[in-house]
């Protein structure tokens, strides 16, 4: 027993008793306390900020009294959150757009009116002063302001109740703000009639980007002889559809932010009743811009006194820029016109420039930016007769020594009345009205395709297009001489237009729209013809079409280009057996871009190598600027320009042959590093996702899952459904950042039945189910019905102090 209990003792010296039991006890529970404090604090916290977050959602339903109302509007909003706005005046149907836009899009409308006026860098700090810059030289926002007295009457007032609109939700909501302006701590001031003007200055540039080609035959034709550059520049195809038959450098390119450089695109077309099953015209659109989210486009529904419409709107704005009235039904492309042009100005002493009747003083004012954590940056704008001083934006010369460069650009045009030209489309009800509307538009140039309910369709390019002294502004031009001066516009009455064509169809996908013997200039380069041949060849002589054939025709994935140029890329003797097997896969490739296959992912790795391979080694540094393939040039030189197959850095002589297989074999190779070497399991979705980026949450940590998105995508560049990309991670993925953010099908038998779908959702705060809601309906091409099921929320405005 003593043993025992030794060992007991001795037991118990290895084991904590109970006092010690009540020493960790307490411990333990002091720990307790801190880590459920701790938790309690972050529950609490979490719990506010989730409370705060979810405040920013707007009020869908019940009565609100609101002061600037004149009588009660109903909003309406569907399952997917389109708002149909019932006003009994005009003033509140405005009004409540302002109202609806506000809700739903605050934050889109203050980053767009802040990149308009360049003031971004006052709530981003340096990132955005590069943009303000550029904006604040342009003097975008000082042109909307001045062609405010250039508009009627009832355009003021219907921007003036819109304005009201968007400044009575803020007044009411100035604690339900979305998350942007918290987590930047911004706080925005009143909406203006300008505010709403400069989008369209905006857009007007967004869409012309030909002068960015200017700078690049002028930068190229410094180191290449005269017949390769107009090899690289060659002219449009005379077998490619046209709608209507019978010195600078590389910092100039690179001046517009991301924002507003030049991506112009879109499909639109239509077919007379001789065609459709209802025997009335269909019109199918879809405008290709930038990928944000969310998209640009907001769906609306509006009834006014003698008003009715429904279509896409774009936040900031209170008319519908695509759409119909119950009358007439309207979309649009981008002509892609020349109306920018660069002017090289020799310096004439310290504040002048020389022009041919003599010297001149440069016109100067001065621009002072505010920069969040930083001092204000006080920028000297010089304007020439041509425009502003672009090339001071510069470090270094851009042009010869003592020279400058500015730019002429109709967007910039100071009694614009391209806005006034939406709300008299709005209130279009036949043809004469719709020109009428038109005529007021000054820029961007647009095509636009028309059909009314009698059955008519039509053919407008409507803007304002230059007439040059001399020269075709395909560069840039000597400002002392004269010689590239405007001297007025292409007059209305001869612009490109329509009205029934015999073939009863009207096309146009950025395509040529006249032919040889016009008499005027509108562009000396013209996009690809493949997708406007693609719908041509879809539509055919078939009859009895219906909005499933158009809706069909918005989503086709095949692609001409493809299907071209794989002709000339596989016809080669592979050594490599793997390589041989692949090219006989793409040769029998039909060209149908779709998400589910590898041919399409192959493809396009391989074309990228291969003009790498053709065009770097000549162009250098502005190699960058044919990245994205130009299909016409590289048909040109596999077929008969070889000559740009031998590299101009190597010894020996190499064919285009030589670089069509080794171009196959690196893509091969790189496609296995990144997507592994089984290629039954290559999919061209995965490496090509329809990506919509926000450019503020998106960099948010947790937030940035929420608010980028995307969706695997059919397509490229040159098919219907357009799917334009950047490359990258060594030309193995390539996400699409560019297309139809809108797609809209317009049957005049019965416009109720008109169908609608953007790409991301009407909202635009993460928070709200309504952010991404329509992806999945926009990846697969299927549009809604406005109106097409019960009613879900009912808000009320009344009138209010």
């Amino acid at each position: 027993m003593p043993e025992n209990a030794a060992t007991n003792e001795n037991t118990a010296e290895d084991k904590p008793g109970a006092q010690d039991f009540a020493h960790i006890g307490d411990s333990m529970s002091t720990w307790a306390k801190v880590v459920n404090g701790i938790a309690l604090v972050l529950l609490l916290g979490f719990s506010a900020l989730f409370v705060v977050a979810m405040g920013s959602l707007p009020r869908i339903d019940g009565r609100h009294p609101v002061a600037g109302i004149q009588l009660k509007t109903t909003i309406t909003r569907d399952s997917v959150g389109i708002p149909k706005i019932v006003a009994e005046t005009r003033h509140d149907a405005y009004f409540a757009m302002g109202w609806v836009h506000a809700q739903d899009r605050m934050w889109q409308m203050e980053a767009q009116r802040r990149l308009g006026a360049g003031r971004l860098a006052e709530i981003v700090g340096e990132p955005g002063l590069a943009s303000d810059r550029y904006m604040r030289t342009l003097g975008l926002y000082r042109a909307a302001e001045q062609s405010l007295g250039a508009l009627s009457d009832p355009t003021r007032s219907a921007l003036q109740s819109y304005a009201d609109g968007v400044n009575a939700w803020m007044s009411y909501n100035t604690h339900r703000l979305p998350p942007e302006f918290t987590i930047l701590g911004v706080k925005p001031e009143p909406w203006t009639m300008a505010d709403s003007m400069v989008w369209q200055k905006i857009m007007a540039m967004t869409l012309t980007g030909n002068w960015q080609d200017d700078i690049l035959r002028a930068r190229l034709a410094r180191t290449l002889d005269a017949k390769r550059l107009q090899e690289l520049f060659p002219a449009y195809p005379a077998d490619a559809p046209v709608t209507l038959s019978p010195e600078g450098g590389k910092a100039l390119l690179d001046l517009p932010p991301d924002t507003v450089r030049p991506t112009p695109a879109s499909n639109v077309w239509a077919v007379g009743g001789a065609r459709t099953r209802s025997g009335k015209p269909l019109l199918a659109g879809d405008p290709h811009l930038g990928f944000r989210a969310p998209i640009l486009w907001y769906l609306a529904e509006l009834e006014a006194p003698d008003l009715k419409l429904a279509g896409a709107t774009v936040p900031g704005l209170p008319f519908h820029l695509i759409g119909h009235n119950g009358h007439i039904a309207w979309s649009f492309t981008a002509t892609q016109a020349d109306t920018v042009d660069l002017f090289v100005e020799k310096l004439a002493g310290e504040s002048g420039y020389r022009a041919a009747d003599g010297n001149r003083p440069f016109l100067t004012r001065t621009e002072t930016i505010r920069v969040k954590g930083k001092p204000d940056e006080v920028l000297t704008v010089r304007e020439t007769r041509h425009g502003p001083v672009i090339s001071d934006l510069l470090a270094q010369g851009v042009a010869g020594k003592d020279e400058v460069v500015s730019m002429a650009a109709t967007a910039l045009g100071q009694g614009d009345t391209s806005v006034q030209a939406l709300l008299l489309l709005n209130q279009a009800t036949d043809w004469t009205g719709f020109t009428k509307a038109v005529k007021d538009v000054q820029a961007p140039v647009l095509n636009i395709a028309y059909a009314d309910t009698s059955g008519n369709l039509g053919f407008f390019t409507a803007g304002r297009i230059p007439i040059r002294k001399s020269g075709n502004g395909t560069v840039p031009m000597r400002g002392w001489t004269g010689e590239g001066d405007w001297t007025g516009w292409v007059p209305f009455a001869k612009l490109p237009q329509s009205l029934n064509p015999k073939s009863g169809v009207v096309v146009n996908a950025n395509n040529k729209v006249v032919g040889d013997k016009y008499p005027y200039l509108i562009s000396a380069t013209w996009s690809e013809g493949y997708r406007a041949t693609r719908i041509r060849d879809l539509l055919g002589e078939r009859r009895g079409l219906t909005i499933e054939d158009m809706m069909a025709i918005q989503a086709d994935s095949v692609s001409l280009q493809a299907v071209e140029i794989k002709e000339l890329m596989t016809g080669v003797e592979f050594r490599n057996q793997r390589s041989r097997e692949v090219a006989q896969k793409i040769a029998e490739w039909d060209g149908k871009a779709d998400r589910d296959r590898a041919e399409p992912l192959i493809f396009a790795a391989w074309l990228n190598r291969l003009n790498r391979a053709i065009l770097a080694d000549e162009l250098k540094d502005s190699f960058q600027a044919f990245e994205r393939v130009r299909p016409q040039v590289l048909v040109d030189i596999l077929t008969r320009r070889r000559h740009w197959c031998d590299n101009v850095d190597t010894p020996e002589a190499e064919s285009c042959d030589e670089l069509i297989e080794r171009s196959l074999d690196k893509a091969l190779a790189d496609l296995d590093t990144t997507w592994g070497n089984d290629m039954k399991k290559w999919r061209w979705g995965a490496a090509h996702p329809a990506r919509f980026e926000h450019p503020i949450l998106g960099k948010v940590p947790l937030l940035g899952g929420m608010a980028d998105l995307q969706v695997p995508a059919d397509g490229d560049d040159f098919t219907v459904s357009r799917a334009a990309y950047r490359v990258e991670d060594n030309a193995t993925r390539f996400p699409q950042i560019h297309g139809a953010g809108l797609r809209a099908v317009f049957d005049l038998s019965d416009l109720a039945d008109s169908r609608f779908v953007i790409a991301t959702g009407q909202s635009g705060n993460p928070l709200s189910r309504h952010y991404s809601d329509m992806l999945p309906a926009w990846s697969v091409n299927r549009l809604y019905r406005f109106g097409q099921d019960s009613k879900r929320s009912v808000l009320i405005l009344e009138r209010g102090r």
